[in-house]
């Protein structure tokens, strides 16, 4: 399903939220869980596009309902896998292999060419607490924001990650803090929903909530 031009959220897939950003070439965000490759291929296939310009998968973090399907999307495509360097062991602990790391501040559009003007300034937030290298991408020409699962969206209102799997809670309220700080109208969240209109404004009555 197309949120909004150039981001998809995609149907027919288990575990984690899995998102598409459509460029000259394509970036997967996140995979959710194993038997997920075919799904995902499938929806590529729909948009008239090939495996082939899938050119990369962003893991926002190491959660098994989010790296099930990389390795797998990987081997069928050759795509590179990108993840933040506080994540990188317990991902490669799951037999996933990581061909570069992420930093706070990196522009996704440096690191492979990407269409004029679509989803340029594409940047790296680094959000710890749900996990050590949680990480979010803000997409601040298209005003989205994508939040892994340091956001979730119950339906009623948005929270913070649970608490059982959540390694520093007071980081995740910390991280929700800084994103409230952003300008966006898309929310993709992990779980749940995508939040389509004054989603910055959402995340800042969080904020104001969590204080």
């Amino acid at each position: 399903m197309e949120i909004i031009p150039n981001v998809h959220h995609l149907p027919g897939v288990t575990g984690g939220n899995v998102y598409l950003l459509v460029g000259s070439t394509l970036t997967l965000v996140d995979t959710g869980l194993p038997d997920n490759a075919a799904a995902i291929l499938s929806y590529i296939d729909s948009l008239g596009r090939s495996a082939a310009d899938l050119t990369r998968i962003v893991i926002t973090h190491y959660h098994h309902d989010h790296v099930g399907s990389v390795e797998a999307i990987k081997q069928r495509t050759g795509a590179r896998v990108l993840a933040h360097l506080g994540d990188l062991p317990l991902i490669t602990a799951q037999a996933v292999a990581v061909d570069a790391t992420l930093e706070d501040g990196d522009h996704l559009d440096t690191l492979a060419a990407l269409s004029a003007g679509v989803l340029r300034g594409a940047t790296v937030v680094h959000v710890p607490g749900h996990t050590p290298g949680s990480i979010a991408l803000h997409l601040p020409a298209e005003r989205v924001l994508l939040c892994g699962d340091t956001i979730r969206n119950g339906g009623e209102q948005l929270t913070p990650p649970p608490e059982q799997y959540t390694a520093d809670v007071k980081g995740a309220i910390a991280s929700i803090r800084r994103m409230a700080e952003l300008e966006f109208d898309v929310l993709c969240v992990g779980h749940g929903a995508p939040v389509v209109g004054g989603a910055d404004e959402q995340v800042r009555a969080l904020a104001r909530e969590l204080t």
